[in-house]
């Protein structure tokens, strides 16, 4: 992950804000689709604002490939005018979740399986899981 890519300003879209993470991250939107689970079709729309109404669950998932921290994961929600419920089980583990992988050292592969496992916390708690274009 580079330090050295300039963070947007606080004003900036949501656009400008996943630019910023994939540039991070020295990611292309393909390989955020890739290990989000998302059609790339899907990504791009979001990304690119042609897709005005995205879930929650679908940015928990960016979130997460991402591995953005649970303040940043809140700041983008925000950004997308969305945010996580309170009064969620679903809402509050994708929380954990989220607090749980910014922490977890990755390289590149363990990426790909990255929410497969979190699949497995939300079955374990009788929660749906993530979105996954590949099922």
């Amino acid at each position: 992950m580079s330090d050295r890519v300039a963070k947007p300003s606080k004003t900036a879209s949501f656009k400008e804000y996943m630019k910023y993470y994939c540039k991070r991250k020295n990611w292309s939107q393909n390989r955020l689709a890739c290990v989000a689970r998302l059609n790339q079709s899907q990504v791009n729309k979001i990304i690119n604002g042609t897709v005005y109404t995205v879930q929650v669950d679908v940015l928990t998932s960016l979130c997460l490939a991402l591995q953005l921290n649970l303040k940043e994961s809140k700041d983008l929600l925000a950004r997308a005018q969305r945010a996580f419920s309170p009064a969620s089980e679903l809402h509050k583990t994708y929380q954990e979740l989220i607090e749980t992988y910014a922490k977890k050292p990755l390289d590149c592969s363990d990426n790909v399986e990255l929410l497969d496992e979190a699949d497995q916390l939300l079955t374990a708690r009788n929660l749906p899981n993530l979105p996954n274009c590949y099922r």
